[in-house]
């Protein structure tokens, strides 16, 4: 065997075995019923705390938008459009500091909900997921991955209203166990990869929703 081809197979057996690890130790996950609490961290901090795969919420951390407690939803809306995508390119800035190490894909979407506005308990499939509250407050609920099978779930989604349907009739939900949050403007929480979540708008909310996955969890985690 010539020693180009040697060192060819070298070469594709240790490729082999980084991404057997990277695959092994992106999908991982925790079945804790924990979440804990962080003092606007700096990025290493930060990086520490969501890799320990823990939902976590980091208070603090959109100084820089307190303004926007002044108006209303409607007021927010109808910005002259300058400024909108001024305010659009700020929230980007911002919020890149969160991205995942060795980042391949964002995306960072600003919403603006009524109170009241709910949404279907969904499974978190990136490799990071944070919602973010500029303005109003939220009800979230976090269901472990084991939960699974009592959300009566197709795919990524329940099938059911958590909000609205009877557990008479889907007598599975009595047995979730949950952690349930209020986010205030200010909050950031890190929701990880695997686990359920859905939530309630409990006052009008302007927030922001950022999806990031590195070079290699777009590729290898499983969806």
């Amino acid at each position: 065997m010539k020693l180009s081809t040697k060192v060819f197979l070298i070469l594709l057996a240790i490729l082999g075995v980084f991404v057997y690890l990277q695959r092994k130790y992106l999908n991982r996950f925790n079945n804790d019923i924990e979440i804990f609490q962080m003092e606007n961290p700096n990025k290493i901090q930060f990086e520490r705390q969501v890799d320990q795969s823990y939902p976590s919420i980091f208070t603090n951390t959109t100084q820089n938008f307190h303004d926007l407690q002044k108006y209303s939803l409607d007021t927010i809306s109808s910005i002259e459009a300058t400024e909108k995508r001024k305010l659009n390119r700020n929230i980007q800035k911002h919020f890149s500091y969160y991205n995942a190490p060795l980042n391949g894909k964002n995306i960072i979407k600003v919403m603006s909900e009524g109170k009241g506005v709910t949404n279907t308990v969904t499974r978190q499939y990136n490799y990071r997921y944070l919602i973010t509250q500029l303005k109003g407050v939220r009800r979230v609920f976090l269901f472990a991955p084991k939960n699974r099978k009592f959300l009566y779930a197709k795919g990524d989604k329940s099938q059911i209203d958590f909000f609205r349907d009877d557990l008479l009739k889907y007598s599975k939900l009595s047995e979730t166990k949950y952690i349930e949050v209020i986010l205030y403007p200010g909050q950031m929480l890190y929701i990880p990869f695997n686990w359920w979540f859905n939530y309630e708008i409990m006052e009008d909310s302007f927030a922001v929703y950022h999806q990031s996955d590195t070079l290699f969890s777009k590729y290898l985690l499983k969806k």
